[in-house]
C-alpha cells in the first residue's frame, strides 16, 4: 500500500510542477490530452495577448508591480520567457503613460491566476488512482470501444 501512495504522491507532484511550468502539461502527463490542449492555448493566448497590447519591456515589471509579478509568474514558462527576453534586451521600464500597458499587465496576470486554477485541477486529478486499462479507459468505454 505504501508503494501505491508513494507513486500517487510522485504522480501528483509531477503533474502539479508540469502544470505550472507549461500550462496544460500536467494534464497531458495525466493522459488528458484534449483538456491539456485547451489549457495551453487559452492561457498562452491570454498571456501573449497581454504582451502584444503592452510590450515585452513593460508588461512584467518586477520593480514597480510586485503583486502583479506574483500573478504573472503563475503562467510559468510564458512569464519566464518574457523575463529572459527583458534581460537579453537589457530593457528598462519606462513611465507608464498608456492605458494599454495597464490592460497588458492585467491580461498577463489573469493568465497566471487562471493557470493557478489549472494547477489545482491537475493536483486533484493526480491524486485519483489510474483506472485499469489506462487513463482513457472510461472515455473509451463511453464511446463503445474496448
Amino acid at each position: 500500500m505504501a508503494a501505491t501512495t508513494d507513486h500517487n504522491l510522485k504522480r501528483t507532484a509531477t503533474a502539479g510542477f508540469l502544470a505550472w511550468l507549461v500550462p496544460g502539461a500536467g494534464h497531458y502527463y495525466l493522459g488528458e490530452r484534449h483538456r491539456a490542449a485547451v489549457f495551453f492555448f487559452v492561457i498562452g493566448a491570454t498571456f501573449w495577448g497581454g504582451v502584444a497590447m503592452g510590450s515585452v519591456s513593460r508588461t512584467i515589471d518586477a520593480q514597480h508591480r510586485k503583486a502583479w509579478l506574483v500573478a504573472q509568474i503563475g503562467s510559468g514558462v510564458h512569464a519566464l520567457t518574457v523575463l529572459g527576453w527583458q534581460r537579453v534586451q537589457s530593457a528598462t521600464t519606462s513611465e507608464y503613460c498608456y492605458q494599454a500597458d495597464e490592460v497588458a499587465v492585467v491580461y498577463s496576470g489573469v493568465a497566471g491566476l487562471l493557470n493557478l486554477l489549472v494547477i489545482f485541477d491537475a493536483l486533484a486529478r493526480g491524486e485519483k488512482p489510474v483506472p485499469v486499462g489506462g487513463s482513457n479507459a472510461p472515455f473509451r468505454a463511453r464511446r463503445g470501444e474496448t
